[in-house]
């Protein structure tokens, strides 16, 4: 019993570290090959957030499923604060609250239909953007200017993914 117990134990940290280094290597294509002219990068690690957080929640063991989400969350927003630019732990924490909040608004819907991938991956950027402007800019800044810079843009190249990512994790969790 006590053999078993312990090679699960293995196989889990494994197959966590095997994820951990998957998200890692994402995370670096994210903010190098990902990264257009202007700055703006393609948030995929998000959308793969929201993504795995949505089809989680629609398989048999909803809650876990959606656990699985938030460490998918929590893991990414690390690696990118490990690889990026802002203070440690603010997109960890932005990557957390989106996928949060999306993942138990959600949770009532049928999310198979490309229109709820489309609105939460939306929702789920705003309060991605939203988050990361709480908690990194100065209190008096220009919110419409953020909006207009930032969150906009940021929400149209987070949707370009979103179908696509939805449909490949569907193969591999419901497969799995």
């Amino acid at each position: 019993m006590g053999n078993n117990q312990s090679r699960r134990i293995e196989e889990r940290l494994a197959r966590e570290s095997g994820l951990v280094l998957i998200l890692l290597l994402l995370a670096l294509i994210q903010v190098t090959l990902l990264t257009a002219p202007t700055g703006f990068c393609i948030p995929l690690l998000l959308v793969l957030a929201i993504g795995r957080a949505l089809v989680g929640a629609g398989t048999a063991e909803p809650v876990r499923g959606f656990m699985r989400g938030l460490w998918w969350a929590f893991y990414s927003g690390i690696a990118l604060d490990l690889l990026g630019s802002m203070p440690f732990g603010s997109h960890a924490i932005a990557h957390l609250v989106a996928v949060l909040v999306v993942g138990l608004s959600t949770r009532r819907f049928a999310v198979e239909r490309p229109l709820v991938s489309l609105l939460a991956v939306a929702c789920g950027t705003l309060i991605y953007e939203a988050v990361l402007w709480l908690t990194v800019l100065p209190s008096g800044s220009d919110w419409q200017a953020y909006v207009r810079v930032v969150m906009l843009p940021s929400l149209l190249l987070a949707l370009i993914p979103t179908l696509p990512t939805v449909a490949l994790l569907y193969r591999l969790v419901r497969t799995v």
